[in-house]
């Protein structure tokens, strides 16, 4: 009997220690991450037009670049944050035909030919510049998870340009871009709670700016739903609905938090 005790005890000790080895492993990889950036720029020379004003088309990219770390995991995740640029490029406006293949510098570009191919096309139509400028970094690097976001702002002409965040998050020991279901046990308590707080946030803001807030002015129509925009942070999740995702585009981007406290038992503890 005192030999099986003994054995036993032999075993959860080796158990602890791997799971401690396994944590510390972990925590070493993600304190060895560091974050370099990819950059590219292409401006057009300055064009007067015949009333005077001067017209540059200009286009220009800077994204999170992992540097670090376990090489096929980084380079896993480096693959996908550059996809998901090359994916936002031209999602934004449906004038824009060119690809989403090929590098940065082709797309950028493709842009730039496309507006000088819409302007030689038509000659009396009043010139402005395109203008398409994105950045992005990362929001929180840890043992388990490695989040980004990308703010996209893009003019084609018309009253005003397009502005977009994107958030992506990933498993920090596997390269995985994590789903939802992989934050949190339960999506319908999560949707509760969060409408709470997206309804107290937005009262807040509509008496900070003179203004009354209707429920009515919100989605549409429709009951509350969730943005495809969540992202995990030091303190918790945070939530974007772009421009027109959730109201009009007047009331610009939204955006809320929930806290590790505020989601209680629902946040799943490899996140946190």
């Amino acid at each position: 009997m005192k030999q099986l005790l003994l054995l036993f005890t032999s075993v959860i000790a080796l158990t602890a220690c791997q799971s401690k080895n396994e944590t510390t492993t972990a925590e070493t990889a993600s304190a060895q991450i560091k974050v370099d950036s990819v950059t590219y720029s292409l401006k057009t020379p300055p064009k007067i037009t015949k009333d005077g004003d001067t017209v540059i088309t200009s286009f220009s990219v800077k994204y999170p670049k992992l540097v670090g770390g376990d090489e096929a995991i980084i380079g896993k995740i480096n693959a996908q944050i550059e996809q998901m640029v090359k994916d936002q490029t031209f999602s934004m406006d449906d004038t824009i035909q060119t690809t989403k293949s090929g590098s940065i510098e082709h797309l950028a570009k493709s842009f730039v030919k496309e507006f000088e191919d819409l302007t030689a096309e038509n000659d009396d139509m009043p010139i402005m510049g395109w203008d398409y400028d994105g950045s992005g970094d990362t929001l929180l690097i840890s043992p388990k998870v490695i989040s980004i976001y990308y703010q996209v702002y893009s003019f084609t002409g018309g009253a005003h340009g397009n502005s977009t965040i994107t958030y992506l998050n990933f498993n920090a020991q596997t390269g995985d871009l994590l789903k939802l279901t992989d934050m949190v046990s339960d999506t319908t308590a999560l949707k509760k709670i969060a409408e709470l707080k997206f309804e107290k946030t937005q009262k807040e803001f509509a008496k900070d700016n003179d203004f009354k807030y209707d429920r009515a002015s919100y989605f549409w129509e429709k009951p509350f739903y969730l943005p495809a925009n969540i992202a995990i942070t030091k303190t918790g999740l945070l939530f974007m609905y772009n421009p027109y995702e959730a109201a009009a585009y007047a009331l610009g981007p939204i955006s809320f938090d929930l806290t590790w406290q505020e989601l209680g038992a629902i946040a799943k503890k490899e996140i946190k």
